[in-house]
C-alpha cells in the first residue's frame, strides 16, 4: 500500500525508540548532526502508527538538534526482524563510490575525479594513496582532506609531480611486487621529500638488493627498509629525517 510522507517540527510526539531497536550511538549522532548543520537532507524516518520510531532515530534527533523539519512515513507493515535486516545490510559509502558519483557528475572532459580514476588504475594504487599524492602534495591525509573529497572538492595540485613519482613506482614494480602497498608509498613519499634522496641511485641500489626487499607490517618498518636500501654500498649513510607524529598517526582510510 502506498504511503505519503509527511512533515513536521512537533518531535515531541515521537518515541525515540521502539523496543528491540538499537540505541543511540552518540558518536554516529554527532557526525549526524555536524552533516546536516552543512548540507540537510529530508530523508523520511519510519514510524509506526503509535509515532514510535522504527528507522532513523539519529536523523529525528539531528532535526531536534538544529530545530529543522522532520519527514516521516507511517506504516505497521514493519516489525523488529525488517528493522534489523535492513540495518544489516546498509553499506557504507567508499571511497571508489565517491569517485564514481562525482566522476559521473563532471561537466569537463577531464575533471579532478576523472584524473584521479585514471591515475590510480594507471599506477594500479590504492584510491586513498592517489588522493594523497593527488590532492595533497604527498602530505598525510587527514579527515579535512577526506571531508573535502567526500563532498567533491578534490583538486589537483600538481599533475606533472605526481605523474613522475607514479612513474617512479611503476620503475620499483620489477624488483618489489609490493611497492603499490599504503605503508611503502607513505615511507618512500616522505623520503621523496628529502633534497639528499634521489629516486635513480634508490632504483640502482634496488636493482642490485632487490632480495633484501620484504613485505611489511608498518610504514616505519617500510620506512626503515627503503633507508637501508638507498644506503647500501653509500658513504657516508643517510639518516633521513622520522616524523614521527606522521609516522604512527597514520591509519590506512576505509
Amino acid at each position: 500500500m502506498k504511503k505519503s510522507i509527511r512533515v513536521t517540527k512537533n518531535y515531541d510526539q515521537f518515541t525515540s525508540q521502539v523496543k528491540g531497536n538499537r540505541p543511540i550511538n552518540i558518536g554516529h549522532l554527532e557526525k549526524m548532526i555536524k552533516i546536516m548543520k552543512d548540507d540537510y537532507i529530508p530523508n523520511p524516518i519510519i514510524v509506526n502508527s503509535k509515532l514510535e520510531v522504527l528507522d532513523g532515530q539519529h536523523r529525528l534527533e539531528a532535526c531536534k538538534h538544529h530545530q529543522l523539519p522532520v519527514y516521516y512515513i507511517v506504516t505497521d507493515d514493519w516489525e523488529i526482524k525488517q528493522i534489523q535486516t535492513i540495518n544489516s545490510v546498509v553499506r557504507k559509502w567508499t571511497l571508489a563510490d565517491y569517485v564514481h558519483s562525482f566522476k559521473a557528475l563532471e561537466n569537463k572532459l577531464a575533471g579532478p575525479y576523472t584524473q584521479l580514476d585514471w591515475y590510480t588504475k594507471k599506477y594500479g594504487l590504492p584510491l586513498e594513496c592517489s588522493i594523497m599524492i593527488l590532492h595533497n602534495n604527498g602530505n598525510y591525509i587527514n579527515k579535512d582532506v577526506l571531508d573535502q573529497f567526500k563532498k567533491g572538492n578534490l583538486q589537483i595540485n600538481d599533475l606533472k609531480w605526481a605523474t613522475s613519482f607514479g612513474n617512479f613506482l611503476l620503475k620499483v614494480k620489477p624488483f618489489f611486487k609490493y611497492y603499490n602497498s599504503r605503508g611503502f608509498i607513505h615511507a618512500v613519499l616522505q623520503m621523496d621529500k628529502d633534497h639528499r634522496f634521489s629516486r635513480p641511485v634508490f632504483l640502482k641500489r634496488l636493482e642490485i638488493n632487490s632480495m633484501k626487499m620484504r613485505r611489511c607490517t608498518n610504514v616505519i618498518d617500510y620506512f626503515d627498509m627503503a633507508e637501508y636500501i638507498f644506503n647500501c654500498g653509500a658513504r657516508p649513510k643517510v639518516q633521513f629525517e622520522r616524523k614521527e607524529k606522521w609516522v604512527t598517526g597514520y591509519k590506512p582510510l576505509r
